[in-house]
Order: C-alpha cells, then structure tokens, then sequence
C-alpha cells in the first residue's frame, strides 16, 4: 500500500512554515516564506506551494496550523495579527482551489496534538499545553481528543481575569494585554525598571535577562521572580481545574534548562502552601510538568495529524 502523504502549512503573522509530512509523523522536506497580509495574495501561495508539491508528491490532503479562532467549519473566527483576513473561509477556499481536502485547526491546538502523535506526550490521554512565546497559547487535550469548547475558545489561557482590567481611559483593555504576553511582558517590565536608571539599550530577549539573573542582578531577579511566580500559578490553576496529567511547557523559552528548572521549583514551592493541592500530590494524585518535544516542528506535525485523523 502506498505510503500517504500530507501538505502541511504552520501560518504565523511572519512566516508560513509548509513541509510534506508522511502518516509516521516524519517530515520529509520543509521550508519558509514571508506571510502575504492579504487575502488574494495569501490564498495564491498556498496554491503556488500545493502545486508545486503536488508534481513530486502524491498527496492525500492538505492540514493547516493556524493562529486564533477556527470555527468547527474552517472559518477563521480570527486570525492573530492578520485583521485583514479575519473571516475568512480558508478551508472551503483552499479546498476549492487546490481540489484536496483541508483541514484547519488553531496553532496552540496543533502543538498539543502532534505532542500526543510523536512528541513528549505519547503516554498520556489527558494534558495541557502552554506555548509560551509573545504570547501565551493553550492546548487542551481530554481523552486524547482537544478540547475545543462549544464555539472554538478553549485553551485561550491569555484571556482570564486576574483581579481586575485596568481602564485606558473610558475604555477596558482586554486582559490578554496584561496576561497572556508572557515573555513580552517579563521583557517590559526589566526596561521599565531600567528606565528609572535613564537612558539603556532596551532588554528584546529573555536569555539576557537570565544571564542577568544568574549574575545577581537585584532588578532582573525580582521582575523574574515575579514572572515565574505569576506563570506557576496559572498552570496550577489549570491542574484544578482540568486534572491533567500533565502541561506540556512550549514556546522558545521552554528551550532554557534555567527557566525550566525556575518554574518546576515554583510550583513545587506553591503546591506545598497549598494544603489540597500538597495533599493530592502527597498522594501521587497531581500531574507534573513537562517540556515540549518538538520545538519549531510542532504546527507542521499537528496539522499533518489533523488532517490524517479526519481522512480516516
């Protein structure tokens, strides 16, 4: 029998990741191209890439690992940083013009899934994971199925309240702002305490500050502390509330032994306050912490999956 294959397109507000990947979970070639902000000439290079792939691949369909809201019908809802695009019907269109089935599903969801397929999540049916980057995106996986809630929100770990949304004026910011750009965050708050200082050269990447921090820095540990202290919390939140066995850590800082070995602490440190959560771990009952496997490949291997699930 032959060997299927799948077109796979990671689409981020930057780039668009497309590789071929075959039913085993291996990616066979792959490459980048600039994202196109419109929608003539994104749904042309998607078409220019399917066509070129389909004169040396035999492919079975093509899977789409997409940032924001995808309806249930391929529609997305919204589109991360491509406003321009927001409503677009991407899988009728793309299928439309390409003559191949298509599936859609939300990055984060994506992550989480080809994690289950081929990565740091194969033993387990019930997990969650946190892609902590610009932003903060979730997968939630129950029974081995994500979890996409009744209108395609679930796992947008960014949008919960905390406390209470500050005002810009008469108008409410959305707590995303605050919540859900992690590292972007961690990052402003050091250049603002620089700022008290004058003039610096704005802090852009989190290892620097680690190297800060490891140096005794008294700022840098404190805006840290704060950080990791703020980031444990949110994830026992969710061992609460789901019960996973675990939360699979993603995103380019998970990268950090230093950042790994922070947060793993913290939250053994705050599970020990907290006399049903300590209670419950005492008892091997409380899942663990995790860092994602596949790195930059994850969107390319969860939309293959995806597509491979819904062709069976």
């Amino acid at each position: 029998m032959e060997e299927k294959m799948y077109l796979s397109f990671d689409i981020g507000g930057t780039n668009i990741k497309f590789g071929v990947v075959n039913e085993k979970g291996q990616i066979l070639e792959k490459a980048k191209v600039p994202t196109p902000k419109e929608e003539v000439e994104f749904l042309s290079l998607l078409t220019k890439i399917t066509d070129d792939f389909k004169a040396r691949y035999s492919l079975d369909g093509i899977g789409i690992s997409a940032p924001g809201v995808v309806s249930s019908d391929g529609v997305m809802t919204t589109f991360g940083a491509l406003q321009s695009m927001y409503g677009l019907p991407l899988r009728e269109k793309l299928s439309g013009l390409t003559q191949l089935p298509v599936v859609v599903e939300n990055d984060a969801n994506a992550a989480a899934i080809a994690e289950h397929w081929v990565g740091g999540a194969k033993d387990l049916q019930n997990y969650i994971t946190a892609v902590i980057g610009t932003g903060i995106g979730g997968g939630i996986v129950l029974n081995g199925q994500v979890y996409h809630g009744g209108h395609g929100l679930a796992g947008e770990l960014g949008w919960p309240l905390y406390h209470h949304v500050p005002k810009a004026g008469n108008i409410e910011v959305a707590s995303e702002t605050f919540h859900s750009a992690t590292v972007l965050g961690l990052l402003q708050k050091y250049n603002q305490v620089l700022d008290t200082y004058g003039t610096h050269e704005p802090f852009t990447d989190p290892v620097l500050l680690i190297e800060r921090v490891k140096a005794g820095d008294a700022d840098a540990t404190a805006v840290w502390n704060s950080f990791v202290s703020d980031l444990a919390t949110n994830l026992l939140n969710l061992f609460a509330i789901f019960d996973p066995d675990a939360i699979i850590v993603g995103g380019g800082i998970s990268e950090n032994s230093y950042f790994m070995s922070a947060l793993t602490n913290e939250w053994t440190t705050l599970i020990g306050r907290h006399q049903a959560l300590n209670r419950v771990n005492q008892m091997g009952l409380l899942g663990t912490i995790r860092k994602a496997e596949l790195g930059n490949d994850a969107g390319l291997l969860g939309a293959a999956f995806t597509i491979k699930e819904k062709l069976k």
